[in-house]
């Protein structure tokens, strides 16, 4: 995929060096796919994997960056572009067997306030435009932690983002 494919960038909070995404999107990138299966074959590794990669601005390759054999922030964006990891590891776990899946594209995930303020660092340092941050917060969208049938743990957030924001 080049990089003009992308049909929105990723942001994290901060926007230099994120501690953590704010907004995801699902994209299709056959180039990493087969490397990532060879490597996962290579270390006998079968389970719940997230394995991150970051475009070298230099020449557009793909330079992997780190392995998670563990749950991530934004797993629930599976379960909305046809995946569902806890219930496959849940077969698995049970002697299951399951067919391989594929996620469909364009799923977004976002984490809220916090996408809030990284798209306005973003904004200012020409990165992000109103209208293409407007666009990307359309439904349907995963959220991280609002829910309409459940909103108190966005609530709590609040003040933990404040809190957060003010200690670094």
């Amino acid at each position: 995929m080049s990089p003009s494919a992308r049909r929105e960038s990723p942001r994290q909070y901060p926007l230099d060096f994120g501690k953590f995404s704010t907004f995801v999107e699902t994209v299709d990138c056959p180039e990493i796919e087969e490397p990532s299966r060879r490597l996962l074959a290579a270390m006998r590794y079968s389970g719940v994997v997230e394995i991150e990669y970051k475009r070298d601005p230099r020449n557009g390759a793909p330079k992997l960056l780190d392995i998670n054999a563990r749950y991530w922030a934004w797993h629930s964006l599976g379960r909305r572009t046809g995946v569902d990891f806890p219930y496959m590891q849940w077969r698995a776990a049970h002697g299951e067997a399951f067919p391989e899946m594929k996620m469909r594209t364009g799923g977004r995930w976002v984490r809220g306030l916090t996408d809030v303020m990284a798209a306005a660092l973003a904004m200012r340092a020409g990165l992000l435009t109103p209208t293409r941050y407007l666009a990307s917060i359309q439904p349907a969208l995963e959220y991280a932690i609002f829910a309409f049938d459940d909103p108190m743990p966005f609530l709590a957030d609040i003040p933990l983002m404040a809190l957060r924001h003010v200690t670094g």
